[in-house]
Parts: structure tokens; sequence; C-alpha cells
């Protein structure tokens, strides 16, 4: 019996105006930044869950691997959730977008970019054409008649326990 690791929830919420929704697509990469045990941090790591790569000596998956500076030993990630969720207009708090199991390093932020975010706007009219400057997002819905923004993105690390996790990673 192994002691499992916290698992690491990435959260994000923001707020949409005329817009209902906004979702991220499943085959979105996530861009995070990592800290190792011997202090060292790596500002560009990029998870995938369509990749999964044999952990050196062991039969597990993972979606990335990565060595500190002279370290011998491997830091690894899995992406334990499914899908990412839909943030809708009405939500107003952080939702979780990915549950990692993290061995041999610590994720200390998540950095949000526009590639993979689709919304619906009030009207009903898709965007697909999303692009933040500054960290905010503003278009105009021509059906609607009205301006659309996605502003005050917040992102968080949460540690949660795995019973707690794999029940939310199953939404």
């Amino acid at each position: 019996f192994r002691k499992r690791m916290p698992l690491l929830e990435l959260q994000m919420k923001c707020e949409l105006s005329g817009l209902k929704c906004l979702k991220l697509d499943p085959a979105t990469r996530l861009n995070i930044k990592a800290r190792f045990p011997n202090g060292d941090i790596h500002n560009n790591l990029w998870l995938d869950r369509k990749e999964e790569v044999e952990v050196p000596g062991s039969t597990d998956k993972v979606n990335l691997i990565v060595k500190s500076k002279g370290s011998k030993q491997h830091a690894r990630i899995k992406i334990e959730s499914k899908d990412y969720p839909d943030y809708e207009e009405k939500d107003n708090d952080f939702k979780t977008y990915a549950v990692l199991d993290c061995r041999g390093l610590e994720v200390i932020e998540w950095i949000v970019h526009a590639e993979g975010f689709t919304a619906e706007t009030s009207s009903g009219e898709s965007v697909d054409d999303i692009e933040f400057e500054d960290g905010e997002y503003y278009g105009y819905d021509e059906k609607g008649d009205s301006e659309t923004s996605i502003t005050n993105i917040e992102t968080r690390i949460v540690k949660v326990k795995a019973s707690k996790a794999k029940r939310r990673g199953k939404k």
C-alpha cells in the first residue's frame, strides 16, 4: 500500500458578458509552470491528455515526464480527469479544468491561452476566433447586436484528497 500524493486541480474563473458559455476543446494542451524539489522552476511545460509516455523502469503511463537539471529522478504528471467543463455566464466561482497526479514536482501556475477556447453568444452564435489581449477578450455579437467579453480571468492550483478528485473528474 503506497501513500498517494495529493492530487492538484487546475481551476479557472472569469466573467462572461454577452456570452452564454465558454468551452475548452478536449484536445487543448495546458501550459503550466512547475517547481522541482531542488527549487528549480520550469516556466513552460505543456500537458497533452492525448500524449502518453511510459515511466522509465515502470509500466505506468503518464502525460509528461521531465527531469530537473542535475537530477537523476524523472518528475511526472498524469492527467486524471476526463474532459474540460463548460464555463457558463451564470458561473461566478472557480471550476476545475484538470485533476493532476504530480510526482517529483509541484505545479505552481496554470497559464491560460486563447488556444482551444470557443464561446456561444447569448443569441446562439458560435465564436471560434477568441484571442486574448492582455488576458481579456472583447468581441461583438452581430445577431444579438451586443458586445461580448471574457474578463477577469483567474486561475489557481488546489490540493485535493484522492477520493474527492476522482469523483470530480467524472462529472
